[in-house]
């Protein structure tokens, strides 16, 4: 069993009532999709910017990695968020 997360910094330009709506569609949808555990675990009080993160448990390291990259991809796909930095740990 292999434990990873993964820590995504994203800006959201929208103001920051736009902010909490687009951040907590964005961790619903996430976690509905692919099934892992998904927070906003800093800067919430930030205007503009928020930490997001993620944890997967699975039976390979490869699929764990897999679905994070996949959760990566579509958080950069969206369309009203901006990556600024991203950080993956594996346990």
């Amino acid at each position: 069993m292999y434990l990873a997360m993964l820590r995504l910094e994203v800006r959201i330009g929208d103001g920051p009532r736009a902010k909490r709506r687009t951040v907590r569609a964005m961790i619903e949808k996430i976690h509905r999709h692919f099934n892992v555990s998904v927070a906003e675990v800093d800067r919430s009080n930030h205007p503009s910017e928020s930490v997001i993160g993620v944890a997967v448990v699975a039976p390979t390291r490869r699929e764990a990695r897999e679905i994070l990259d996949r959760v990566a991809d579509a958080l950069t796909a969206h369309p009203r968020a901006e990556i600024l930095a991203l950080e993956l740990t594996e346990i």
